[in-house]
């Protein structure tokens, strides 16, 4: 479950509130997102975020600043639900209204 924070609108840049499932992910792969300012905050539960080259695990409280185009993927605590801030800048993109 997301929702966007910001107005759609908005190209600076781009606010979502993720609720995950236990177990949730961004998918089977590594993947990126054309943005260069990706940031990730777990305001509760946890994710292990991997790259290419390493692995990261965020609890809540923890934030993470990386490139949204170097590939990526993540996932959640298999236990609990997630739930995380998506800050991009400028926003991946843009819709109307």
């Amino acid at each position: 479950n997301e929702r966007l924070l910001t107005p759609r609108r908005e190209s600076r840049l781009q606010v979502v509130r993720s609720t995950v499932s236990p177990g949730g992910s961004g998918g089977g792969k590594l993947y990126t997102i054309n943005s260069p300012v990706d940031v990730v905050h777990v305001l509760a539960g946890s994710i292990t975020v991997q790259f290419s080259d390493r692995t990261l695990t965020l609890a809540a409280g923890d934030s993470l600043t990386f490139d949204g185009r170097e590939p990526h993927n993540w996932q959640a605590d298999l236990e609990v639900e997630t739930e995380l801030l998506w800050i991009l800048a400028p926003a991946a993109w843009e819709g109307t209204v």
